[in-house]
Formats: C-alpha cells, structure tokens, sequence
C-alpha cells in the first residue's frame, strides 16, 4: 500500500508567517513610509525659511517691512519699525514718485565724480564737525540692472536712514561688510526702510541677489565709507 503524505499550509499561508506577523510588518513599513514623508516635509519648510530669511526665495520674509540692520563691522543704531509689528502695510510713495525723489536726492548730493555724499548740504553748514542729530537720509533705487546712486560716499559715526525700492521688478540688495553682510528683498512698488550706522571705514560692495534678467550678474553697486574727523 502506497502511503500518501499531503502537506499542508500553516495558517499564515505559504511561508508560516501568523496573521498577526504580518499585520506586524505591514504597520511597521506603513510607519517608516509616514516618518521619512514628514521628515522630507518639515526639511523642505526649513530650507525655504532659510532661503527666505536670505531674501532670495520667491515669497521673501518682511519684504515690505521697515527693519533694522547692523553694518560697517559695528552695530547699528536702532531704526524705527513703525507699525511693521502689527503687520500692517507700510504706506510709501508709488514706484514713479521714488523714482522722482531719488533723482532729486542724486542731483542734491552729487560730486565732481558723479559720486553721491548723502547730506552733503547739511554737513557744509555743520559746526565743529558733530555728527547730524537725526538720521541722514539715503535713497536708493534699483532697477534692470543697477542702482541709483551706483555710488555712495559715507562717513563713519553718522546714522543713516536708507529708504529703497525697485522700480520695474523684483531685486535684492546685498551689502557685504567683511566677513559679515547685509541682504535685502526689495518688491516692486514697495518702499524699505533700514538704519545703518558705519563704525569702520571701507569700500563695500552692492549687488542684486535676486534672479532680474539676462544682466542680473552685472547689478552691482558701491559704498564707500570714509572716517569722518572732527573740526577743531
């Protein structure tokens, strides 16, 4: 007699596997799939603040907001923030009335050199060389492809007060002080405010850090920062 000896599967199928086993594996791969999903998202945010907070991302942070900066290798005076921390919109002049202040700001201050000194009509009839009391103003302009003034001539100890806008399309203004710098995300049509006040003398560079066309690599600017001396 031919003795037949059948085999059968166990209850978890083919491999032996228990249900339980398996429901075991399926929650545990479904988990590792979640956590590297929410591991790429919160990186993606991270970077993109980053990015913003360096006023090169598409939707910039406080683009519009009046803000303070430190410059010139020493800290800035404080700037007035206005209502930039209720988050209200800052009112300013339209892109054409900016463009007709810093003209005339540029033809006020300009040198023999096509320079611009800011304030160079209140420093004539300054006395004993002391530092204005209020803030100088300094308007600058950025357009495809450069800035007006394209040349700026300062002194250290003297608080400024920069008033910026681009005029056509979205810019960036980047000022490298040292090791340190100073970046800028300037939209169209919106006026911002920073204060600057230089402790050491220097040539700085200007230049755009936001992609504005086929010349955007050759927008660039200059400051020159001088160190003021007081008159006996």
């Amino acid at each position: 007699m031919r003795r037949v000896i059948s085999s059968a599967a166990g209850p978890g199928g083919a491999d032996g596997a228990a249900p339980g086993d398996q429901a075991d594996t399926q929650h545990r791969h479904f988990t590792t799939r979640r956590g590297f999903v929410a591991a790429a998202g919160f990186g993606m945010v991270g970077v993109y603040f980053l990015w913003a907070g360096y006023g090169a991302a598409p939707l910039g942070l406080g683009g519009g907001r009046d803000t303070q900066a430190k410059g010139g290798g020493g800290a800035a005076e404080p700037g007035a923030a206005g209502h930039a921390g209720h988050g209200e919109a800052p009112s300013g002049p339209s892109s054409g009335e900016f463009r007709k202040l810093s003209e005339a700001f540029i033809e006020q201050n300009k040198l023999a050199d096509g320079s611009v000194q800011p304030g160079r009509a209140m420093q004539d009839h300054a006395m004993h060389g002391a530092a204005p009391q209020g803030p100088v103003d300094v308007y600058l302009m950025a357009y495809q492809w450069g800035y007006a003034p394209s040349v700026l001539r300062l002194e250290t100890g003297v608080p400024y007060r920069f008033r910026m806008m681009a005029v056509d399309v979205a810019h960036g203004a980047s000022l490298q002080l040292g090791r340190a710098g100073r970046m800028v995300r300037l939209r169209p049509g919106t006026q911002v405010e920073q204060a600057l006040t230089f402790s050491q003398p220097g040539e700085y560079l200007l230049y755009c850090t936001v992609y504005c066309g086929l010349a955007h690599d050759r927008m660039q600017g200059r400051v020159i920062v001088s160190m003021r001396e007081a008159q006996s």
